[in-house]
């Protein structure tokens, strides 16, 4: 009886835990749907941004992008949370092996900076990750003020892939790695504001750009992960409650079988004593006269 109450608690424990799984699998599904929804066309403008600041450089002869100062830094983009797998293992070590000399470490994601923490990586700076779509411009609005006043910007990110798959990137931010200007049959685009305003306006839409499709990358990466952690944590605890269910069975049919054999040894017993009984009476009785 004892071990039966046992399996019941822990069965209800793992019934608790894996309506709290099925919740965080529902919520990073949801998450990831509004990312892959708004991840063309944030790449579309990103591409849109670029070309355009390469067609103003082209238009002004001479001219230099992004004179912002002299620091350089690389940035992970890893996860806010966990239960993401070995997403942030693998950006860490991506970074590891791309990180050169004299640049500081930029980490996105509390998960991701204390995972770098416990393996020994030095974080110069933690910026809190994108938890939501909506979100990702504010990200990207922090990320390029902790990056002011830095010329050189490596970025590392986990660039999502169809079917919730994902692989680290990385990225040269600054100075800008830009398409060719384009080649146009016409003449050149009109152009309303000065030279270096204009520069400085691209500048500026470029790095936001480009850190607003990392960015989104990464949030539609670490919710696939997640996901896909969700799933297999639900299939090994459904696994594991069929299994205690079936041990569950066991235990009642054996008591139920132990009660049986009870009630049969006992109805045996009494018979065997009113046999007893019965014929000592019958010894016990005097023939007739």
């Amino acid at each position: 009886m004892e071990q039966e109450q046992v399996l019941k608690a822990r069965i209800a424990n793992l019934t608790e835990l894996r309506g709290l799984f099925q919740a965080l699998r529902a919520l990073a599904g949801s998450r990831l749907q509004e990312a892959q929804s708004a991840l063309e066309g944030i790449r579309s403008y990103a591409e849109i941004i670029a070309a355009a600041l390469a067609d103003a450089l082209a238009l002004q002869a001479g001219a230099q992008p992004f004179d912002f100062g002299g620091g350089a830094a690389l940035v992970v983009m890893g996860a806010e949370h966990g239960f993401v797998g070995g997403l942030n293992l693998q950006l860490l070590d991506e970074a590891v092996r791309r990180r050169r000399q004299g640049q500081i470490l930029v980490v996105l994601g509390r998960r991701a900076a204390t995972i770098a923490k416990e393996r020994g990586i030095a974080v110069d700076i933690e910026v809190p990750m994108a938890t939501h779509v909506a979100g990702v411009a504010d990200a990207a609005h922090d990320l390029a003020e902790v990056l002011d006043q830095h010329a050189n910007v490596d970025v590392i990110f986990a660039r999502y892939r169809k079917g919730g798959n994902f692989e680290p990137a990385f990225r040269r931010l600054l100075p800008p790695e830009l398409p060719a200007p384009a080649q146009r049959r016409g003449p050149a685009p009109l152009v309303q504001l000065p030279p270096n305003e204009l520069l400085h306006r691209l500048d500026l839409e470029y790095i936001f750009a480009a850190l607003s499709q990392a960015l989104m990358d990464s949030f539609a990466s670490e919710n696939a992960a997640r996901l896909r952690v969700m799933e297999t944590a639900d299939r090994s605890i459904a696994d594991k409650l069929v299994a205690l269910r079936l041990s569950e069975n066991d235990l009642r049919q054996e008591a139920i079988t132990a009660e049986l054999l009870d009630l049969i040894v006992g109805a045996q017993a009494v018979a065997r004593t009113g046999a007893r009984g019965e014929a000592g009476e019958m010894g016990g009785a005097r023939p007739p006269g």
